[in-house]
């Protein structure tokens, strides 16, 4: 843990270094959970300096080497000079590490970190622009009052670090009812016409979120600055309710099978009678159902935003297909690639996700997913 630590140190001041085209890397390894480096951040800005909390999990038994790049674009290849003034470490333990980063007067639109590992290099972008909007001037805090860097929270009470302690900040209340992503071939849901906004409400302390809503958070309502926090139920991203557990059999049963299920006298037998019809055994019932739940609370850590992560566009696209077998990014949009089959997502911004990524929808796309559900369901 050390090394790495003293290794970050040295190379921040390094004057000029070269672009990553991130266009021409295989970056799957973002959403792969057995990644042998996981990075995940936040970012805040105050008074002109941006500040990026960086969480870093790993095996710290493999070497690693570190450097930092300030890009204009995810395609610059011209070499960027790096001013970074002040890195704090907030936490470290057997396999994981939490940054503070500190930068002035940056003017380049990203950061990229680049690692090195046993000869394999790993690269993860940090956006340091949202497009028309600011980063917000405050972010949430864990009960350890170190910065959460998840997008959900499942605490019942909530502290925030503002730029000043005294700063009120107006969060603005929203009901999580979201249906379940549309297929492939279907028809993007609007986020507009679905929303519902249960209450607004102000303070300068700890407050009390509810679980199964989503928060729009703000220190200034004139401002284009904001920050949106999903709030879980405590066991999030996992699912335990049997309410929550038959909604995700959306994306592989029929809408007669899902009803069914749905409206049963006891949906909970009714739930477990699927799963058991399907398999000749209780184990395999059993062990299909991990599987798949753990499919959807992988996506549920990797994509939630203003809703559930398997609800997204990413998140119906992997809990069916899996981890893609190649990525590739580049400023405005995401390709995921599985074999012969590939899928486009259009990066856009709103007010709640200033990253929002949105599936090309394709009538083209129709046999793809029958096939795959079918494959799905012979494998009941």
């Amino acid at each position: 843990m050390k090394s790495i630590f003293i290794f970050l140190c040295s190379i921040l001041f390094l004057s000029s270094v070269s672009g990553i085209d991130l266009s021409r890397l295989n970056t799957s390894y973002w959403y792969d959970p057995t990644a042998p480096l996981i990075v995940k951040s936040r970012v805040a800005e105050a008074s002109g300096t941006i500040q990026v909390f960086l969480s870093l999990t790993y095996d710290p038994s493999e070497p690693i080497n570190t450097r930092l790049l300030l890009q204009t674009s995810y395609t610059d290849t011209i070499d960027q000079l790096l001013q970074i003034y002040e890195m704090d470490t907030l936490d470290k333990n057997s396999d994981h590490l939490l940054l503070k980063l500190s930068l002035n007067n940056i003017f380049k639109k990203l950061l990229i970190m680049e690692f090195e590992q046993l000869d394999n290099y790993f690269y993860y972008p940090i956006n340091l622009t949202r497009g028309g909007m600011s980063f917000p001037q405050f972010y949430p805090l864990r009960a350890n009052e170190l910065p959460l860097i998840s997008s959900f929270s499942t605490s019942s009470s909530l502290k925030f670090r503002r730029a000043h302690a005294q700063d009120t900040l107006y969060f603005f209340q929203y009901k999580a009812n979201f249906q379940p992503a549309d297929p492939p071939m279907g028809i993007a849901q609007s986020v507009s016409s679905e929303l519902l906004m249960d209450s607004v409400f102000v303070s300068s302390q700890e407050v009390s979120l509810v679980p199964n809503h989503f928060y729009f958070i703000q220190s200034d309502t004139l401002s284009m600055e904001g920050l949106t926090l999903f709030m879980g139920p405590k066991y999030y991203p996992k699912m335990k309710i049997i309410d929550e557990l038959i909604l995700p059999m959306t994306y592989f049963t029929s809408r007669s099978e899902l009803e069914e299920v749905k409206n049963a006298k006891d949906s909970k037998v009714a739930f477990e009678n699927f799963w058991l019809n399907a398999y000749t055994s209780s184990e395999a019932a059993a062990a299909a159902i991990r599987i798949y739940y753990r499919a959807i609370q992988q996506a549920n850590e990797l994509f939630t935003t203003y809703k559930e992560g398997w609800k997204t566009d990413r998140g119906m696209i992997y809990v069916i297909f899996g981890n893609p077998d190649r990525v590739i990014r580049e400023n405005k949009k995401e390709i995921w690639y599985y074999e012969d089959i590939q899928f486009e997502f259009k990066i856009i911004s709103n007010l709640f996700a200033p990253n929002m990524y949105v599936l090309l929808r394709n009538k083209g796309y129709e046999k793809i997913w029958i096939k795959k559900i079918a494959d799905i369901r012979s494998a009941l």
